[in-house]
């Protein structure tokens, strides 16, 4: 998913794919930055520390699901400091095959976050959850249906 900037100076990586909320938080928070998607937390933490990218887009804590805990393993022996902070508004989209209807859900895959901020939804329409990998990858693995 990694891909080689020109100019690391003026480069921000995040862990998830383009569209994903960290990337909307990018182009937020450093709208002249390019961005550099990256496949994992350790990728995105590498990609700085190999001088790849400036800075990274680090998602410390979810106000609705808590905090990101894979980060507070990996932030502490990385050599990297938090420098910045960015607060990020989530909008959440339900997508699914083409003639579905929201009433014949029986079960919703998504990221653990957004499972947890889902949860009055999940009960309004008797879906259960399931946790699975990034939401950011949904679009594309619908695409294929």
């Amino acid at each position: 998913m990694e891909k080689t900037k020109t100019n690391p100076n003026n480069t921000i990586a995040f862990q998830g794919e383009l569209g994903a909320n960290s990337h909307m938080a990018c182009m937020e928070a450093r709208p002249n930055f390019e961005v550099l998607p990256c496949h994992s937390f350790e990728d995105m933490l590498a990609a700085v520390q190999e001088k790849r990218a400036i800075a990274a887009m680090v998602p410390v804590e979810n106000s609705v699901a808590g905090r990101v805990a894979d980060i507070h393993h990996l932030l502490p022996d990385s050599g990297l400091f938090i420098v910045d902070e960015h607060f990020q508004r989530v909008n959440a989209m339900l997508l699914g095959i083409k003639g579905a209807k929201v009433e014949q859900l029986t079960e919703i895959h998504s990221h653990v976050h957004a499972l947890g901020q889902s949860r009055k939804l999940l009960r309004e329409i008797s879906a259960s959850g399931t946790t699975s990998g990034y939401s950011g990858s949904g679009k594309r693995y619908f695409g294929k249906r």
